[in-house]
């Protein structure tokens, strides 16, 4: 089914009613089982919402995984992140301009580990066993790099610290505060590495391995697979601006 016109709105409401609580980019470290910081921070959601509740996640699961539920639960993922960065209050301080370069450079990330973050049971996707764009290269890749991070146990902390380097990107062309945007990136990364020494002095160093590798597969391709069905041809860079107009 695809979603377009005033049927974005509804779906939108309805993918996106539920935001992950931010890290906290001040100094404060976040809760490793929840991701919500201990503090108050610049970066912290008001919400105190978590993304999606394990049990729907299992759910997903136990009743089977067909095209259409993997097409909606990629619809909700994405509606999620990119709700999930407006309203980090840091985010929205940026110039509307930089924040719309900075989802449409970065939303497929984004959508990648909300995927990892919620355990999509990509080994199953049955878009990913058919003769779709992506190569069976492309697609074995996405499916060990699936099961390197699930055996990596991230937590929500570390999921949520991974997802601000990823949205935050000082390199990201046109961007007219790209100082501002490569601060927010330092804190990030620093949080992330008081984080993570917990875990051993390695542990830092292979969880920032990961993000490259989230690029391997071309935006387009990810675009295609999961999305087209549901969106057609609207690319996700018009829903991102569909999406700040209202």
């Amino acid at each position: 089914m695809q979603v377009e016109g005033r049927q974005l709105e509804e779906a939108f409401s309805d993918y996106g009613g539920a935001i992950t609580t931010a890290i906290g980019m001040s100094g404060q470290t976040p809760d490793s089982t929840s991701g919500t910081a201990k503090s108050t921070s610049p970066l912290v959601n008001s919400n105190g919402d978590v993304e999606m509740k394990e049990d729907e996640n299992n759910e997903l699961i136990e009743r089977g995984i067909s095209a259409e539920s993997v097409h909606e639960t990629a619809a909700r993922l994405l509606f999620m992140a990119i709700k999930w960065a407006k309203n980090l209050p840091s985010f929205t301080l940026l110039c509307f301009r930089d924040q719309v370069i900075l989802l449409e450079e970065g939303w497929c990330d984004l959508f990648l580990l909300s995927v990892f973050q919620w355990s999509l049971p990509m080994e199953k996707c049955p878009l990913l066993n058919s003769s779709l764009p992506l190569s069976a290269n492309a697609v074995r890749y996405l499916q060990d790099l699936f099961m390197r991070i699930r055996n990596y146990n991230i937590d929500q902390g570390e999921f949520a610290c991974l997802k601000a380097l990823v949205l935050f990107r000082p390199e990201t062309r046109g961007l007219k505060d790209f100082a501002h945007v490569e601060e927010l990136q330092d804190q990030a990364q620093q949080m992330l590495a008081r984080h993570a020494v917990a875990s051993g002095p390695t542990r830092f160093g292979r969880l920032l391995l990961l993000l490259p590798l989230l690029r391997t597969v071309g935006s387009d391709k990810i675009e295609k697979v999961f999305f087209e069905a549901t969106f057609g041809n609207m690319s996700i860079e018009k829903l991102i601006c569909k999406m700040y107009k209202r």
